[in-house]
């Protein structure tokens, strides 16, 4: 993992001993215990969320006909297809 930026953080005691005591036993850095504690606690809500909000806006299209002959929408939908260009 790249580090891009850097945030400075202000602790009690009491938290810093806590994250030190937490990164002896688990031989991490506490840089390292913060920021997986920002990935599980914050990250993880927000693609919740964005999960969420992709599965809304799925089930609120419009029904769409499907054909009872599966061999001509199988023909139609290779129609509208675009060709996967991997160049």
């Amino acid at each position: 993992m790249a580090c891009i930026k850097k945030a400075q953080v202000f602790l009690t005691e009491e938290q810093y001993r806590m994250l030190k005591k937490i990164a002896s036993k688990t031989h991490k850095k506490p840089g390292v215990l913060i920021r997986e504690a920002v990935e599980k606690v914050y990250m993880v809500e927000d693609r919740k969320t964005k999960i969420a909000e992709a599965v809304d806006r799925l089930l609120s299209l419009p029904p769409t006909p499907m054909s009872e002959d599966y061999q001509q929408w199988e023909e139609e939908y290779s129609k509208l297809k675009q060709p996967c260009d991997l160049q």
